[in-house]
C-alpha cells in the first residue's frame, strides 16, 4: 500500500519531481510492495507556508531549502522491520536522486484497509507482500 504525500517548497523542477517520485516507488518495490501500486501526491508550498526547524532534532548541518517532509501512510499493523527497511530504501534512493539524506524527513502513519478504497467503492483488498 504505500501512500505517499511529499511537501516541499515550491520550485522544483518537473524532472526533480518525477526523480523524487521513481526514488520513492523503487524505494516501495525494495521494501516488498507490489509494482503496480504506486500512489503519491507532490504539495509544493511556497516558504511562508513550509516552516521547517534547521536543526531538530540533533542534526550537525541544517537542513537545506530543498529539504523533504513525507509522509507515508501503511496498513495497520505494519512490521517495524518492514517499515525501517522502507525508511532505509527511501533514503538510500533518494540520495542517489540527489537529494542530501540530512533533507529526508519521514513520518509512518496506519491506516486500517477496511477504512480505505482504491476505487470502485470497494474497500482496499489485502497486500501480498514479497518477502
Amino acid at each position: 500500500m504505500p501512500l505517499f504525500t511529499v511537501t516541499m517548497r515550491s520550485g522544483r523542477l518537473v524532472k526533480e519531481k518525477d526523480a523524487i517520485s521513481a526514488a520513492l516507488h523503487d524505494a516501495s518495490v525494495s521494501a516488498g510492495y507490489p509494482e503496480d501500486d504506486h500512489f503519491l501526491r507532490l504539495i509544493c508550498l511556497e516558504k511562508a507556508d513550509f516552516r521547517v526547524s534547521p536543526l531538530y532534532p540533533d542534526l550537525q548541518e541544517p537542513r537545506s531549502k530543498r529539504v523533504l517532509m513525507i509522509e507515508v501512510l501503511l496498513s495497520a499493523g505494519t512490521e517495524q522491520d518492514r517499515k525501517r527497511s522502507l525508511l532505509s530504501a527511501i533514503v538510500a534512493r533518494l540520495q542517489a536522486a540527489g537529494t542530501d539524506p540530512n533533507d529526508v524527513m519521514v513520518f509512518f502513519g496506519e491506516i486500517d484497509r477496511a477504512s480505505s478504497s482504491f476505487g470502485g467503492g470497494r474497500t482496499a483488498p489485502p497486500v501480498e507482500l514479497r518477502r
